[in-house]
């Protein structure tokens, strides 16, 4: 027998307060008990757009979970709304948008609002741990220009390797299966995501 040591948790959502905006409530339900499981105790959930932007402007929030979809167009702007309106610390705080519309031009839309992450729907809890250990370490600086607040957009500034135009294969197999008029899968919004702006 191993007397090996059980692995010590990689995190713990104890001291975390987190902001749940979804008007779906069954899709509400399935987070809660993932983030419940990630040991959050903290957890304000709102199925309306007004309540978010009251939750937002009357007590600090540590992450924001929402499905902008679930608000119709509304929903869009609340991230932008978010990132320019509100004063500090919710301005700030981590967004992760979980959605089950994935197509390039929505993702390019929450990216560009200030969104930290968007994770497609279905949601699976390795993924949804995965995202918001991903977030809770980054260092990306926080950016505010005419244009743009929000996280830094650019991951890194690695040159394209040499003897190549500078994309990848990935990139071009994406843009033609989005020419195609297809659903973008996790990966593939992960590279939009992680796109130098």
């Amino acid at each position: 027998m191993s007397s090996a040591k059980p692995p010590k948790a990689l995190l713990n959502l104890q001291r975390t307060s987190v902001l749940l905006a979804d008007a779906d409530m069954m899709g509400q339900s399935i987070v809660v008990q993932m983030l419940i499981g990630f040991g959050a105790r903290t957890i304000a959930r709102c199925d309306e757009i007004a309540d978010v932007r009251r939750q937002l402007t009357s007590q600090p929030y540590d992450l924001v979970i929402a499905d902008p979809a679930s608000f119709g167009p509304d929903g869009y702007d609340l991230i932008s709304w978010m990132r320019r309106d509100l004063p500090a610390p919710n301005r700030h705080a981590s967004v992760l948008i979980i959605t089950g519309h994935t197509e390039s031009s929505r993702i390019g839309q929450l990216r560009d609002s200030g969104a930290n992450f968007v994770v497609s729907r279905p949601l699976s809890a390795t993924v949804l741990l995965e995202r918001i250990l991903w977030m809770s370490r980054e260092k990306r600086p926080y950016v505010e220009t005419l244009h743009y607040v929000g996280p830094d957009r650019r991951w890194h500034d690695v040159p394209p390797p040499a003897g190549t135009a500078g994309r990848r294969q990935k990139d071009l197999e994406v843009a033609a299966r989005i020419a195609a008029g297809g659903e973008m899968n996790q990966t593939d919004i992960d590279l939009i995501m992680n796109a130098t702006a």
